[in-house]
């Protein structure tokens, strides 16, 4: 079985910082992993470590400095990392979604992995559209906001409970 892992690398910015133009300098920021990232690459290796002949890998889109993102996966268990990034991405400020969902689509039809695990937003822009696009463009059933996962890998079968509105659980 093989698991895929979507990661993204996300800016803080220092209490002290200095502005370059109309932006926050580069030197004022700090990179880490997105925390909801850093969830299901958690989830992903807890499930490799109960079954057998489970791979875990993840997937960033970045820059170069993304590559320290990489290294966190890898340390909290995940088997491989692939970075996508092409210069002509690093004149946008910001990837849509749509582009986002094209480039990890890509690789998960290389990868072709039996399941895949997304933050449920990013810390930065708070967008948590990202799974649910690549889930559609690749014709996986999805769940957001999902809080426990039972998966039965022998049989093929995931039971997950999602939090709704409310504080209202849902168990499909």
């Amino acid at each position: 079985m093989k698991i895929l892992v979507t990661v993204k690398e996300v800016a803080a910015v220092e209490d002290e910082f200095q502005i370059s133009g109309l932006d926050i300098d580069d030197a004022s920021l700090e990179y880490d992993l997105n925390e909801w990232d850093d969830y299901a690459v958690e989830e992903a290796v807890q499930i490799s470590e109960e079954n057998d002949d489970v791979e875990v890998v993840t997937v960033t889109i970045g820059p170069e400095r993304s590559e320290e993102t990489i290294r966190m996966a890898l340390a909290k268990g995940a088997d491989r990392a692939i970075r996508v990034w092409d210069d002509a991405l690093e004149s946008a400020q910001f990837l849509d979604v749509d582009t986002k969902a094209e480039l990890l689509a890509a690789v998960a039809e290389e990868e072709a992995p039996d399941f895949i695990l997304s933050g449920v937003q990013a810390g930065d822009d708070a967008n948590g559209a990202t799974g649910v696009a690549l889930a559609e463009r690749l014709g996986f059933e999805w769940a957001a906001v999902v809080n426990k996962l039972d998966l039965d890998a022998d049989a093929g079968i995931a039971n997950i409970r999602r939090e709704l509105e409310g504080g209202v659980e849902e168990l499909t």
